[in-house]
């Protein structure tokens, strides 16, 4: 049934308001699908009806057998009593599942649960120390020049990582934190460029300032924004 006849069909072999046989498989094309439900509806119906008949026994042999589940449940009136609604059915109890005889020789051996290694405090400081040696050694032999520049590099870094970083991750998918991360890195230097010696004058440093901190902007609010969408999904 190619739903899609009317445009084109979502298969080459699909003709507009026809059904085509390819290789014993019949392509139904129609576009007036919907007008022809209720007769299919109708068959439907009337096949269950002729069921329920057949089952009553049909003219010649008429029963109405109360012990059928079938016809008891459809029963509302019966030889002037109401019979609806019809009594509860009940389900025999599902079997257990057998028991399988346990072999010592194919016995599988349970190893025993792991405890995860405890982190190490070490490590860390280790490396927090080696990241200071850095930062001193860059401060003591660098120009002046490159230690202003450093210094702003370490702090938009703090702002845009950390700050967003440190929001918990049910309020925040660890993908859109670190795009906005990024981000928040972009706009304090773009702000620190748009700003320049004097705010008056336009160069290429501070038009291009501009445009990062426009672009960020929108990428930190679309991220926010996003969030927020995934977050209502699971509200009721």
């Amino acid at each position: 049934m190619d739903l899609a006849a009317e445009n084109g069909g979502n298969c080459e072999l699909t003709r507009k308001d026809e059904r085509v046989v390819h290789n014993g498989v019949r392509i139904i094309g129609y576009t007036d699908l919907t007008s022809r439900l209720a007769t299919v509806s109708s068959r439907f119906f009337g096949n269950n009806l002729l069921h329920l008949l057949d089952d009553l026994g049909n003219a010649a042999e008429w029963n109405v057998d109360m012990e059928d589940e079938v016809i008891r449940g459809a029963t509302v009136v019966h030889q002037g009593a109401i019979t609806w609604p019809p009594p509860k059915v009940e389900r025999p109890a599902p079997a257990p599942p057998p028991l399988l005889s346990r072999d010592p020789t194919t016995e599988e051996h349970i190893l025993p649960v792991q405890e995860p290694a405890k982190e190490s405090n070490v490590g860390k400081a280790v490396g927090t120390l080696l990241v200071a040696a850095v930062l001193v050694g860059v401060g003591m032999k660098a120009p002046t020049d490159f230690i202003q520049h450093f210094t702003v590099f370490v702090l938009a870094c703090f702002i845009g990582w950390q700050v967003v970083w440190s929001v918990t991750a049910a309020l925040h998918t660890p993908l859109m934190s670190v795009t906005n991360a990024i981000s928040g890195i972009i706009l304090v230097g773009g702000l620190i460029q748009a700003a320049g010696p004097d705010f008056s004058t336009m160069t290429l440093a501070s038009t291009l300032g501009a445009i990062a901190i426009l672009f960020a902007s929108i990428n930190v609010a679309g991220g926010f924004l996003v969030t927020q969408r995934m977050l209502a999904m699971f509200r009721k």
